[in-house]
């Protein structure tokens, strides 16, 4: 899959970098580092999803607990 992006600060075509679990794209004219927002936003959704889990899990915990005599 051979998806470009253009740089914000100067318009032309970024490289698509990975580099320590992250991806990000890299402007060969600028010579800076910009996010890939797409999978920002993917961590973003993903985080969110686990943490309304876990509250729920932790409720549905509590609810099932003795209560004390």
């Amino acid at each position: 899959m051979n998806i470009l992006c253009n740089c914000p600060c100067c318009s032309n075509p970024m490289l698509r970098h990975i580099r320590h679990d992250r991806t990000y794209w890299f402007c060969r004219s600028c010579w800076q580092e910009m996010p890939d927002l797409t999978s920002v936003l993917k961590a973003n959704t993903y985080n969110k999803r686990r943490e309304r889990l876990l509250n729920v899990s932790s409720l549905v915990v509590k609810k099932h607990e003795p209560t004390p005599v």
